[in-house]
């Protein structure tokens, strides 16, 4: 009766905590502004509900309570009403979940990163608690007003005195599990967190002392940075790029809206506004850039609903099931086989996993795979599945002998367990043989048997022959037919050109309608002189041109892509005579389109 006394009572603390508008505010800043059930974005307070991860109807039962607290690995004294066991969620996600428990995989995990949160929750706790305080001072000071006890000039005084030129800083504090970075100077507070192994999207809050929006903080979600920020990145302002500057009224005055805030800033407000973007973007695509080499993903697209997932190849469902039915058949428990290294408990899951440690492997998971239906709502439903890499632990170290990288993974599921699986079944159909007849040959080509994904990151070094090399370049030309403006340095632009003439001087029979037609050139010509000027004289126009002082111009990425149009039409006709040094010249020359396409690409997976 006792233990189920206080269980009641801090039933009624737990509910008090988490209807506070402080711990609300919190756990929905702490969690980037995140559903932490359905992980899509959670822009609308109003449909913030507090969820616990240990449902409510666990800690109303003292069989369950135990139960709980020996799975979960849970201290005796630990708080069913604490933060730990709090995280934020959109409505209707609650209300799905409801009573129900979640795997208990997925719920240490869960709990794991809820007290990871605690401390940031417990920062925007104060934090909001500063602001109730402010706003209710300067209610005071407009009371004041309002009954004749101070001036309006005094009112004015004391609201430009609250905050005072913010200074000159950048902060950076990284550690392993946490990188938080502040920048700020005479006007604007930019205070974000970059994307990390088990936490890949990231946040940022702006804070700003302009008359208008003094004491304003705006908060910012993964999405937001990569959708609103990104784009016009370290461009001129005059260059009208940059998303979140919506107008110019004046030489003076802009309009500028970050998430749903919309506000009026001074030419010097904007400028000092751009300089901590720029600064805080370029070290979040870095960011992002670092966690894909640990876990050496770049030739993988994330999946669209949980970007710390990727997707390996595209298989037929019947190969997914008798894959599923291998591993269950070579569990661990059942065998010292090379092959018995298979966890069989979950549902729908490929799980590696080594029992006891040795020369090549260190005990524990190695990779966990599941499938993902991409056209599940469709009108005409796939018969194939995505197979996902995932990382459900969020492991510390990555490697053969730890937990598999994406790209391991994918060589061992391509290399090793397909083909086991297909030799052992080999009536199974291959996507060359979707006819009538089963293929059957003692020669099996692994690479019939699957899709792989859309490449989305290409290296010089890799490039070493003709058709990389035309790859590439098509790839490219594609990415610019459907962006709208670039801003390039025109030396940049200068080396386009110049790959291009160098095409055109290799060319034996360069198709000259086509090379006109895309540059431009009128009256047509069909004399290879006649168009290697006017290439020298594009080269000498921008090498002429005086824009600004870093040399930045801004064009229509259509120009662009009509000169890679071109580039691969000249590519094509010398595609047999093409030696590796040719190659790495034409390489070095379009190597900033390489990182633009690149770093593009990246944005486009992750946003």
């Amino acid at each position: 009766m006792f233990t189920i006394l206080l269980i009641l009572i801090e039933r009624e603390i737990l509910l008090a905590l988490k209807d506070k508008p402080e711990v609300r505010y919190a756990l929905w800043q702490a969690h980037q502004r995140r559903c932490t059930i359905c992980l899509e974005d959670l822009f609308n307070y109003s449909d913030l509900q507090v969820d616990h991860i240990i449902p409510e109807a666990t800690f109303k039962d003292e069989q369950k309570v135990k139960e709980a607290l020996n799975n979960f690995k849970l201290p005796l004294d630990f708080d069913f009403n604490s933060l730990e066991n709090l995280r934020p969620a959109h409505q209707k996600c609650n209300n799905d979940k409801r009573d129900n428990d979640l795997p208990e995989e997925i719920t240490v995990r869960l709990l794991r990163r809820s007290k990871g949160k605690i401390k940031d929750v417990k920062r925007h706790i104060k934090k909001f608690e500063e602001e109730a305080k402010y706003a209710l001072s300067l209610e005071v000071i407009r009371r004041q007003l309002n009954e004749g006890q101070i001036t309006l000039e005094e009112y004015v005084d004391r609201i430009n005195n609250y905050v005072a030129d913010f200074g000159v800083e950048d902060y950076k504090n990284f550690s392993t599990d946490r990188k938080f970075l502040k920048y700020r100077n005479k006007t604007v507070i930019l205070e974000g967190y970059l994307p990390v192994i088990g936490e890949n999207r990231g946040a940022c809050l702006f804070t700003f002392n302009s008359f208008y929006i003094r004491g304003t903080n705006i908060s910012l979600g993964h999405k937001e940075i990569l959708s609103e920020l990104y784009p016009g990145n370290n461009t001129p302002i005059d260059f009208d790029m940059r998303q979140y500057i919506v107008a110019k009224l004046d030489e003076n005055n802009y309009i500028v809206q970050l998430g749903n805030s919309k506000f009026n800033l001074s030419y010097e407000e904007v400028v000092n506004l751009c300089t901590v973007i720029d600064k805080f973007i370029s070290e979040y695509i870095e960011a992002i850039k670092e966690l894909e080499d640990i876990i050496d993903c770049k030739d993988f697209i994330p999946n669209y609903y949980n970007s710390s997932k990727y997707h390996l190849i595209k298989v037929d469902m019947n190969l997914w099931n008798k894959i599923l039915e291998f591993s269950r058949e070579h569990d661990y428990e059942k065998g010292s086989s090379k092959w018995h290294i298979f966890d069989a408990s979950g549902n729908n899951m490929l799980k590696v996993y080594i029992k006891e440690g040795n020369e090549n492997y260190n005990k524990g998971h190695k990779c966990i795979i599941h499938s993902f239906i991409e056209d599940h709502y469709s009108w005409t439903p796939s018969d194939y599945v995505w197979l996902l890499w995932n990382d459900m632990s969020f492991s510390k170290e990555y490697g053969f002998k730890d937990y598999w990288t994406v790209k391991q993974t994918y060589n061992w599921l391509t290399r090793e367990l397909l083909p086991k699986v297909i030799q052992e079944n080999s009536s199974i159909k291959t996507k060359g043989f979707f006819k009538k007849g089963k293929h059957r040959n003692t020669k099996i080509h692994i690479s019939n048997y699957y899709f792989e994904g859309e490449v989305r990151y290409f290296s010089s070094s890799y490039i070493v022959n003709a058709t990389q090399l035309l790859n590439l370049v098509i790839k490219i030309q594609l990415f610019y037919s459907i962006n709208g403006y670039v801003c390039i340095n025109k030396n940049d632009l200068i080396n386009l050109y110049k790959v291009i003439l160098n095409s055109i001087n290799a060319c034996k029979k360069p198709e000259y309608h086509y090379i006109c037609l895309e540059l431009g050139i009128d009256p047509f010509t069909n004399n290879k002189v006649d168009i290697q000027n006017f290439l020298k004289g594009k080269m000498e126009y921008y090498n002429n041109l005086i824009d600004n002082d870093l040399g930045l111009i801004k064009i229509y990425s259509y120009q662009l892509d009509l000169l890679f149009r071109v580039l691969y039409s000249n590519l094509k006709d010398l595609k047999n005579d093409l030696e590796i040094e040719d190659i790495k010249n034409y390489l070095v020359l379009i190597d900033w389109f390489i990182n633009d396409f690149n770093t593009g690409k990246l944005v486009e997976c992750y946003k």
